[in-house]
């Protein structure tokens, strides 16, 4: 065959399709139109060519239907014909299922919905042309020029299938294939000849009605390619990773190729090297008949030589070109499917699958464009930080193996991150002896998983006491070893049966570090996650009423009657999702106001139509916006938190933010949230099967990846633009309770470590009938003791006179026992062993107390003063001097433990003694000794190799120990040896 004045541009010596078309119209002096068939039972004139045609046509009517005459086959295809012409109608509104896509929120693409298989179809103008050759070449080479129907080829299938007794060919040309895989049923599919006539009648009919480029992009937009790839677009990418405009003569020959056995020429099955489908070299009598491939040639690419003949032969392209362009390897794209944010995307696609909307679009038809509200960078850095730090503590043996986080924005609720393990593919079976099931099952979304939150639920606690009424920031909860029936009527001689042990009658808790800490409020309890004073804020709020306003936050579990959960809910004694935890705090952010989670910005459809945009869904306001600003002040309040946190504690960043941990028994769960008014964040940590972990409780856990994860995002550019809005407008910091109304009242100071504020935010409504500035205080109470000449007090004995010794003392009114709370023990401490001050004695005082006493002491009467206890962090003794203010004045600064003045001359003044240093700063330590008169103090700097557990119970630079003891009587050049918690 001559090839000269071939062009090397792969089409051979046309340049277009349209010069290929006219050439092949020009060349055929006889066309065959489908009167011919219509008029089968007339006389007939034309010849040869024309008259094989027809012999053909008789033919295959006559083997379908062999009682009808050669004239009635013109009333046959006239009646077929008029049936068959409305089925045409389903190419107008015909859809074929399309690939629909989830992306996040600025288009990056996170999946594609591959169930059915890839397509995306795209215009004729987009197609290759060497694609569009080869597939004509190769499947219907007169394609431009026919009827939709190739009669030479059906007289010719029938003529080879009558004389060998079989069916070998089916002689379809692209418009009949077309017609079989959109219009005809499955069952019509299966009439072999019959079908043939319908297919032929309607191909007919559609050329009519459609121009052959409409065809032909229907026909390459529907055939399967394999590997579930729908359409030659989805092929290209699915292949090669390009678009189908771009494919070259190699891959555009192969591809053309595959749709006849799209099984059998996979190439995926003869790639080598991993991605790579080997070249093959033709010598240059390849296109003889009988030519001999190479013995190792692959069945793809085998197909590709009988694609490149046909083009050479129809003049599309040269030999030289054909030979060139199967020479050359083909590398295989990657065929992963991209799965970025696994946890969300298929969080997502549920929700979508369960929409009676958009569920049966998304099954039947796809082609939707999901557009979600997740940032692709924000959860790559939550995936990371995560990871990381789960992986110290891996390192450090901590039995700790997974983590989930949960980002939102205030105000709209979209979801920005979400992390449902730390590594979707892995799998760590437990190696704990008496465990069972995995450590880390990676495509288990803890997200949305229930989980026990410990003492994160603790916020909605006090803010249902408020919003019920029953308790205000000023009230004093105390922190003293308390138990709670559990059963109606329990007794005092079960007091020991605490749950969770069998036969349980009361709820006993303590707090995490195993003390007591006394007469305390809502700030500071709060913010050093103390538990008796949570249960009893619970108690008085109500177990149902609370359960209420966090289902109304955002909660969706706890769903159980109130007996299933008991008191123990607020330390952690439900289940709860790391989403509705984080939505709830989203509230507290929202000034009470909650706003449903959000995951998707907008979904349009195949036509780019939008189908669904975020609904407005619940937006609510559940709680009053001062009690969720006065509770927000108390999550933010760094201040507070350090008496057992210490000042540089996680949970404090650089910038304002407002946080809550929560750890739950024997520590298997480790929560930290927090908010600030653009951002809100959820963090959980533990094992997947609920094993224990080596003790790590919240800020170690989900504490420090809460830190790591904010700072990551103030410090990141682009994202701060996202969440403050552009032009940065979003501020750092919320407004003062004051903006919603609340009042800044003074207050009774508690004193110690954790009483040193002596205000408090309270709503109007708190106020009524209070004092004006200020509200009541019941904390103390007056009791007559009796001065030791040591310097300590003893209860004064009926019927003796102690003259100037007898004093009257301030002291805690201390709580008592009734049916709903039985106190143990009323003390408590603030670190260490000493008793404080604030507490009336015990003992009665002994004879030589008394300087004078009577020879015979009358009966003593019942004593109301109560049992001994401990007040956190004060370094007054009982029986030191007297204080400013007093207990009925609100707002007085006055500190238990302060005798009043007795109205009698004062006896001579007791000996100085050292009084306890334990929990004061270093600085503060030393100016209390100056002004006793002690210059001589040596301070012991003591880390965690020395303190233990004590380290992380004080923070930095605050006094753990002294030597001499406090009580000892201060001399003259005496030295104190202060032992100070390290940095």
């Amino acid at each position: 065959m001559a090839t000269n004045g071939y062009r090397s541009t792969g089409r051979g010596k046309y340049q277009t399709y349209q010069e290929r078309r006219a050439a092949i119209a020009r060349q055929q002096a006889l066309k065959v139109p489908p009167q011919v068939l219509r008029n089968v039972g007339r006389a007939q004139t034309q010849r040869g060519r024309a008259a094989v045609l027809i012999l053909g046509a008789i033919a295959l009517i006559a083997a379908l239907i062999p009682t009808v005459g050669v004239a009635g086959g013109g009333l046959y295809y006239t009646q077929t014909a008029a049936q068959l012409k409305p089925r045409l109608a389903a190419l107008h509104d015909y859809k074929p299922f399309q690939t629909s896509r989830i992306f996040d929120r600025n288009g990056k693409l996170l999946y594609e919905f591959v169930s059915n298989g890839r397509r995306d179809p795209v215009r004729f103008d987009q197609i290759s042309e060497l694609l569009v050759n080869a597939t004509i070449a190769v499947e219907d080479k007169n394609f431009w020029t026919n009827e939709g129907v190739d009669y030479e080829g059906i007289a010719r299938a029938v003529y080879l299938n009558y004389t060998s007794g079989d069916i070998r060919s089916g002689a379809s040309t692209i418009t009949q294939q077309l017609i079989k895989n959109v219009i005809l049923t499955e069952a019509e599919k299966s009439q072999g000849y019959q079908r043939k006539i319908k297919e032929a009648i309607l191909a007919q009919q559609l050329t009519d009605e459609y121009s052959k480029e409409q065809i032909l992009e229907l026909y390459l937009n529907e055939i399967n390619y394999g590997n579930l790839a729908y359409g030659i677009q989805a092929a290209s990418q699915r292949y090669f990773g390009k678009n189908a405009s771009d494919l070259d003569l190699n891959e555009a020959s192969l591809l053309a190729g595959i749709p006849q056995l799209p099984t059998l020429y996979n190439p995926m099955l003869h790639l080598v090297n991993g991605n790579v489908l080997p070249g093959l070299q033709l010598k240059s009598n390849w296109r003889i008949p009988g030519y001999r491939l190479p013995f190792n040639t692959s069945p793809p690419r085998a197909r590709q030589v009988d694609v490149l003949r046909q083009m050479v032969a129809n003049d599309m392209i040269t030999d030289q070109e054909a030979r060139d362009a199967i020479a050359q390897d083909l590398v295989i794209v990657d065929q992963q499917t991209a799965l970025e944010a696994p946890h969300f995307v298929y969080y997502v696609k549920q929700i979508l699958e369960n929409d009676p909307e958009l569920g049966p679009l998304l099954a039947t038809e796809g082609g939707l464009t999901i557009t979600t509200t997740l940032d692709l960078e924000m959860q790559q850095i939550a995936q990371e930080t995560a990871k990381k730090r789960i992986e110290e503590l891996e390192a450090e043996k901590r039995n700790i193996h997974n983590a989930a986080v949960v980002v939102q924005q205030p105000g709209t609720g979209q979801i920005l991150a979400m992390v449902g393990s730390i590594d979707y593919n892995a799998v760590k079976p437990t190696t704990t002896e008496g465990e069972e099931k995995n450590v880390l099952d990676g495509k288990v979304n803890v997200a949305t998983s229930e989980r026990q939150p410990g003492s994160a639920l603790k916020p909605f606690t006090y803010l249902s006491a408020m919003h019920q009424g029953e308790l205000t920031p000023g009230s004093i909860l105390w922190d003293i070893e308390t138990r709670f029936p559990i059963i109606k009527g329990a007794t005092e001689k079960d007091i020991d049966k605490c749950a969770p042990k069998e036969g349980a009658v009361y709820f006993c808790p303590k707090n995490y570090n195993g003390k007591w800490h006394g007469p305390i409020r809502m700030r500071e309890s709060l913010a050093n996650s103390l538990n008796i004073p949570a249960v009893l804020a619970l108690n008085e709020a109500g177990i149902g009423q609370t359960r209420n306003l966090l289902h109304s936050m955002g909660i969706s579990g706890l769903q159980r009657e109130d007996s299933y959960y008991g008191l123990a809910m607020t330390l952690g004694g439900g289940e709860v999702t790391l989403l509705d935890l984080t939505t709830a705090y989203n509230t507290l952010a929202n000034d009470g106001r909650y706003v449903q989670a959000q995951p998707v910005l907008k979904i349009t459809d195949r036509a780019g139509k939008v189908v669904r945009e975020p609904q407005p869904g619940p937006n609510t306001q559940v709680v009053e916006p001062a009690l969720a600003a006065i509770v927000r002040d108390f999550m933010g309040d760094n201040v507070a938190r350090t008496p057992l946190f210490g000042a540089n504690n996680p949970l404090k960043l650089s910038r304002p933010f407002h946080a809550k941990t929560g750890t739950t028994d024997d520590f298997r769960d480790a929560w930290a949230l927090g908010y600030t008014p653009y951002v809100t964040a959820g963090v959980w940590t533990g094992n997947n099967n609920n094993e224990k972990t080596e003790r790590v409780e919240s800020t170690q856990g989900g504490g420090v990846i809460l830190n790591r994860l904010m700072e990551a995002y103030f410090a990141n550019p682009r994202i701060e633009r996202l969440l403050r809005g552009p032009d940065l407008s979003k501020p750092l910091e919320f407004p003062s309770p004051a903006t919603f109304g609340a009042v800044e009242a003074k207050m009774c100071q508690i004193g110690g470590r954790f009483g040193q504020r002596t205000t408090e935010w309270y709503t109007p409504k708190m106020l009524e009938g209070q004092e004006k500035g200020g509200t009541e205080c019941d904390l103390y109470r007056s009791v007559q003791v009796v001065r030791t000449v040591d310097g300590g007090v003893c209860l004064p004995a009926e019927g003796v006179n102690y003259g100037a010794q007898l004093v009257t003392m301030r002291v805690y009114n201390l709580p008592k026992s009734d049916d709903d709370v039985r106190i143990l023990d009323t003390s408590f401490s603030a670190g260490d062993d000493e008793n404080l001050q604030g507490v009336a004695p015990r003992e009665l005082c002994a004879q030589e107390v008394v300087l004078q006493p009577t020879p015979t002491p009358a009966a003593v009467a019942e004593s109301s003063a109560a049992p001994d206890a401990r007040e956190p962090g004060s370094a007054e003794q009982p029986g030191s001097a007297e204080q400013p203010g007093s207990a009925e004045q609100p707002g007085s600064a006055e500190q238990p433990g302060s005798p009043e003045q007795p109205g009698n001359p004062a006896p001579a003044p007791a000996p100085k003694r050292l009084p306890s240093l334990v929990g004061l700063g270093e600085n503060q330590a030393k100016e209390l000794l100056a002004s006793l008169g002690v210059t001589s103090v040596v301070v012991d700097y003591q880390g965690p190799d020395r303190l233990g557990n004590l380290y992380d119970q004080f923070p930095a630079y605050v006094v753990v120990s002294s030597s001499p003891g406090p009580g000892t009587p201060i001399e003259p050049g005496m030295t104190v040896i202060l032992g100070i918690r390290a940095p």
